[in-house]
């Protein structure tokens, strides 16, 4: 009886695998926006400069993991590496900058899936020292390992993190060019 049981359970688990094999995209993309009060320089450089980046971006303190800067900050082939435990276990590097538009990504990590993934964040003035950030997700993920992601919520957590950093950078941004603006008895 139980060893019937056990048998029907595997044949479920690996008829579902493979339906949910078969089913599931392995495309994933997905575009956010935020208005940020702020000229689209100052935005621009919040997001292509790494040392900005890391100071409002969610994903240091979230994945609890120490960064730092590899190669010229605010250039093409610029990195940031993470670590936990002094293991580095991914990075994103910068790989395509258009002034004051797009600031582009390729990111790595050990994940136990094999990915493809890109972050681009274009930008577009909206008004007097208001900008408009598009961030743009686009990850391809390779069968069958693609199921993972789905079935541990990964997918939805990554969502979750880039809502997270928009949020970030429109609360960094803002609130720095309000300082500096003070600073220099503007404000």
């Amino acid at each position: 009886m139980l060893v019937t049981l056990l048998i029907g359970l595997a044949i479920g688990i690996i008829t579902a695998f493979i339906i949910l094999t078969i089913t599931l995209p392995t495309k994933v993309q997905y575009i956010e926006t935020v208005d940020v009060l702020a000229p689209v320089s100052r935005v621009y450089d919040a997001i292509r400069y790494q040392e900005q980046l890391m100071e409002w971006s969610a994903w240091p303190s979230e994945t609890n993991s120490q960064c730092s800067v590899k190669g010229n900050d605010g250039q093409v082939g610029a990195q940031t590496t993470y670590f936990q435990k002094e293991k580095q276990f991914g990075y994103q590097e910068v790989t395509g900058l258009i002034g004051n538009e797009l600031v582009s990504f390729y990111l790595t990590s050990d994940a136990p899936f094999e990915q493809d993934t890109r972050l681009h964040f274009w930008l577009k003035e909206v008004g007097t020292d208001k900008t408009r950030v598009a961030l743009w997700f686009d990850n391809t993920l390779k069968k069958p390992s693609h199921v993972l992601p789905y079935v541990f919520g990964i997918i939805r957590w990554t969502h979750q993190m880039h809502l997270k950093d928009l949020a970030g950078l429109k609360h960094y941004v803002e609130n720095t060019t309000k300082a500096n603006l003070h600073r220099a008895g503007v404000a």
